[in-house]
């Protein structure tokens, strides 16, 4: 479970820098969407 929990976070921080680069979403809601996203997944980030 840990490493599909890990793969799903990869995933969707890669596809946030990609909606952050497009200018879809802005730099606070990319920062808010990964403080929830860590949560959920109870996952620490180190770096994004």
């Amino acid at each position: 479970m840990i490493d599909q929990n890990n793969a799903s976070v990869c995933y969707s921080i890669n596809m946030l820098r990609l909606l952050l680069g497009m200018k879809l979403i802005t730099e606070d809601e990319y920062k808010e969407i990964l403080r929830i996203m860590s949560a959920y997944y109870e996952v620490e980030l180190y770096c994004f």
